[in-house]
Formats: C-alpha cells, structure tokens, sequence
C-alpha cells in the first residue's frame, strides 16, 4: 500500500470517528505524524487501524430523526422517567404519612409531658409533707430523749435514795 498521509478530520471520515478522536487515538498508538506544507499536522494510519465509531459520530436512536449525536443530546427513555416519576410520586406519600404521624405523635407527647408535669408537682408535694413529718418525729425524739435524761437518776441516788 502506498504511503498514505491524511488530516486528523479526513483520517476521523475515513475511520468514521471525529478529528479529535483519531488525534488522541495517533498520540496513543504512536502513529507516525508530520507536518505537511499547509502547515496542518498529518497522520499515516496503520493497516491494522480498526474503524471506531465515537458517541458524537454515531446516529441519534430516537424515534423517527436521523443525524449525529452530540454529548450534550441526552437519550430518551420515557420508561425510565415513568418509573422514576411514579417512584417520587410514592415516596412524597411516604412523606405525608410520615408528616401526619409526627404531628400525631406531638399531641401524644404533649399529653405525655403535661401528665408529667402534674406528676412531678405531686411527687414534691408528697416529698415536702414527708420532710414535715421526719422533722415533726426527729422533734418529737429530741423531746423524749430529753424526759428520758430527767427521769433518770444515777445509781447511787437510786441506792441512797
């Protein structure tokens, strides 16, 4: 075969990819390049040299339109976004459930802390009437212990006496 030296933009038709593609493809299998007299880089494409078919050279698969498919045109798939949408749809039910039980739950628990509350007050009115009642019987054993000390006479007095 005879020497063959193509432009980056021919070797991509001739491949069926983009200029670009076939540029980084000759960097990356370091195939022979120079410069032709235009001044445009150049490339010699090994016979072995497999025709590539990059996303931007393949044709849209969307119903009815033919063309060449950028990275920035997005594939359709309306099943897809069906699903997804009905998925949404269930979970922002999920949410209102959710919602309602809470703000069930913060009526329970607001009768739960003003029982609370009520309980708490008893509890210290039963606390304060049992401190009355130690005081009232630690006063009460003063007194006794105090009758007790008068009352009684030491031995000998009892012996005299």
């Amino acid at each position: 075969m005879a020497e063959e030296w193509l432009t980056y933009h021919e070797a991509g038709k001739r491949l069926g990819s983009t200029g670009e593609a076939v540029r980084y493809r000759a960097l990356r299998g370091k195939w022979p390049r120079r410069r032709g007299n235009d001044g445009r880089a150049r490339v010699q494409i090994p016979e072995d040299a497999q025709d590539v078919r990059t996303p931007s050279a393949q044709p849209v698969r969307t119903a009815g339109t033919q063309g060449v498919r950028t990275p920035s045109a997005r594939r359709s798939d309306q099943a897809l976004t069906h699903a997804l949408e009905s998925h949404i749809k269930t979970l922002q039910a999920d949410v209102e459930a959710l919602k309602e039980q809470l703000a069930a739950s913060s009526g329970r628990e607001a009768q739960l802390v003003a029982d609370l509350a009520a309980e708490q007050a008893k509890t210290a009115q039963e606390a304060d009437k049992a401190g009355k009642a130690i005081a009232a019987f630690a006063a009460l054993a003063e007194s006794f212990d105090a009758l007790a000390s008068a009352r009684t006479r030491p031995w000998w007095r009892r012996l005299v006496g």
